[in-house]
């Protein structure tokens, strides 16, 4: 699913998310964490180094598990306000899901990929 990068759009990637997952029988509790989850890496991937076109969600399924991925088109224009820590971010998402790792470059952190439990 491919949206605009705007705050407001993210409401799109967290509802369509909460869809995958009732699909796959995620735990409620699971798929609450799963939607802040996808907050907080929408949050991150807006507030980097450069402005951001879209966010694109893909999620995959695999044995046990559910793999998401959020990742950000980048755009050209440099962004004035600091950007997000990615550490801090990462550790947040950490908590929220089984694994979590953060694809980056010179520019920032560029897609945030997510593991977890599913009933597959």
């Amino acid at each position: 699913m491919k949206v605009p990068a705007r705050e407001e759009c993210t409401l799109l990637l967290r509802m369509a998310m909460a869809g995958v997952a009732a699909l796959y029988d995620v735990p409620v509790d699971v798929m609450d964490d799963l939607r802040s989850a996808v907050d907080e890496s929408c949050d991150l991937l807006l507030h980097q180094d450069f402005s951001v076109q879209c966010l694109n969600l893909t999620c995959e399924e695999q044995k046990d598990s559910l793999h998401v991925s959020i990742s950000a088109s980048k755009g050209c224009v440099q962004q004035t306000e600091n950007p997000a820590d990615a550490d801090i971010a990462k550790m947040i998402i950490g908590t929220l899901v089984r694994q979590v790792e953060l694809d980056q470059d010179e520019n920032g952190v560029h897609t945030v990929r997510m593991i977890l439990p599913a009933k597959v």
